[in-house]
């Protein structure tokens, strides 16, 4: 069974899963905060290239984003998006091509 995974180049780690409520623009292992969380994580596993390149580039195109929320007095909330451009291209990504093997014939997806 083929699928495919994205590596950070730089630093050999898989892109993981995503988490509830949190995409993947907040991930960047050559960020020394998200090394961590990079080396923990469940990969992502794509089941076409295509789909994996649409990944990478959508990744390359999103700096990483961070949602500031502010509460008034008299409560009422204000929200705000903070870009902070980290340096991001898709040469810092590579598809990864995997062989799932050793499942039993009845598995079935």
């Amino acid at each position: 069974m083929i699928f495919y995974v994205i590596m950070h180049k730089a630093t050999g780690f898989l892109m993981p899963q995503a988490k509830k409520n949190r995409g993947y623009s907040h991930w960047n292992p050559a960020i020394l905060n998200n090394k961590m969380e990079s080396a923990l994580g469940i990969p992502r596993l794509l089941d076409t290239r295509r789909k994996a390149a649409n990944v990478v580039s959508q990744w390359a195109s999103q700096p990483n984003l961070e949602v500031r929320r502010s509460m008034s007095y008299e409560g009422s909330e204000d929200y705000s998006l903070d870009s902070k451009p980290d340096g991001r291209t898709k040469d810092d990504l590579a598809v990864i091509e995997v062989n799932i093997t050793g499942l039993p014939e009845e598995a079935r997806f």
